[in-house]
């Protein structure tokens, strides 16, 4: 038998990581409890029923993913990079179908309709974060991360 290589195990190391990396991506969008096949850009999504369970944060905004310029006292959001992503329509993020759609978030008997202007790389799959105006008509600033019902507008 020849002996192992560097060349082989590296090649074997390799392989085994690109096999880690595709699982995990396929177990992070099974993961996902929205609805991918009720397109919100088709003016689908989960906007009746119960909505969608998932955290509310709030972050400072800038120049968004949409290619949008936002500021605090906007009414906006980034959804989960997960549902972002998922809708993407080339390499170009400013065109993905979710920007300019619009979400009603809920807690506690409040509500609020924000406009998708942004990504969230830290947020799970049904996760959103506000601009502070926004998330201070649902929650206190102190709070930080609280749970929420939200849904696209249709």
């Amino acid at each position: 038998m020849a002996p192992v290589t560097r060349k082989c195990i590296t090649i074997t190391i390799g392989t085994v990581v690109i096999i880690g990396v595709a699982l995990g991506t396929g177990l992070g969008l099974a993961r996902f409890t929205g609805s991918l096949n009720d397109n919100p850009s088709q003016g689908g999504g989960q906007s009746g029923g119960q909505g969608i369970q998932g955290d509310l944060t709030y972050y400072a905004p800038g120049l968004g993913a949409c290619g949008r310029y936002n500021t605090a006292n906007d009414k906006i959001c980034a959804i989960s990079h997960i549902t972002y992503d998922a809708y993407a329509n080339g390499p170009n993020p400013n065109t993905n179908p979710l920007c300019g759609k619009q979400i009603r978030a809920s807690r506690n008997g409040k509500s609020v309709v924000v406009t998708v202007v942004d990504r969230c790389e830290g947020c799970k799959a049904n996760d959103i974060d506000l601009s502070p105006a926004a998330f201070n008509q649902l929650a206190k600033a102190a709070e930080g991360r609280v749970p929420v019902t939200w849904s696209w507008m249709t």
